[in-house]
């Protein structure tokens, strides 16, 4: 179970993803972990923010659910709204929206398939379950993710920057206004597997 974090204000927001062998932990998030994403202030104690994620029988500090590995999490410079880059199964790859109290469906609702070929889930578009703001098929095997947002490359600003492992490419995904997502490889000359990825005042660094 991989684990990543930010920092937003007085918020310490954490996923804790899912291993894809054993996706019906997801499902069960009330009594296990695995799938779930988390707010808590920085001394450990859980906002009292009724805007977060509330139900009876939910742990408190519980911010959304059913996530399958989520290797990347970062909030938007401008919106300030969170986005989760997110491993799909073969195929359907993902960056995520992150929604107060949203459930992402895995591995119910996912645009994949099982490695060597099968069925994953019932497919995409579940009512009551969260779709992704963009996904990858085929998998790009999603790896960290920032945002950028400065002078030096304005043509770039409110970018995400997503590390690809498998496909060996620094990805980056450009948001129009009318909600259009398109895709730009860059880097996939230094044939690397970028895994993670900073922001600093003027670009992005990579790891």
């Amino acid at each position: 179970m991989a684990v990543v974090y930010c920092f937003s204000g007085e918020h310490l927001y954490m996923t804790m993803g899912e291993a894809r062998s054993h996706g019906e932990l997801a499902q069960r998030a009330w009594i296990t972990r695995p799938g779930q994403g988390v707010a808590l202030f920085a001394d450990g104690s859980v906002p009292a923010d009724q805007s977060l994620c509330r139900h009876p029988g939910r742990p408190p500090a519980i911010y959304h659910l059913r996530a399958s590995q989520s290797p990347g999490l970062a909030r938007h410079p401008v919106t300030g709204e969170l986005r989760v880059s997110e491993h799909g199964p073969q195929g359907g790859d993902r960056l995520n929206h992150l929604v107060p109290g949203a459930n992402y469906g895995w591995p119910v609702s996912t645009p994949g398939e099982e490695y060597g070929g099968g069925k994953v889930g019932v497919g995409t578009g579940r009512e009551g379950m969260e779709q992704p703001a963009y996904y990858y098929v085929p998998s790009i095997a999603t790896a960290g993710l920032a945002f950028y947002q400065g002078a030096r490359f304005p043509d770039w600003n409110g970018s995400a920057f997503i590390g690809a492992l498998r496909a060996l490419h620094l990805n980056r995904l450009s948001f129009d206004p009318d909600g259009k997502v398109t895709e730009h490889r860059l880097l996939s000359d230094l044939n690397l597997r970028l895994r993670d990825l900073s922001r600093g005042r003027t670009m992005i660094f990579i790891f």
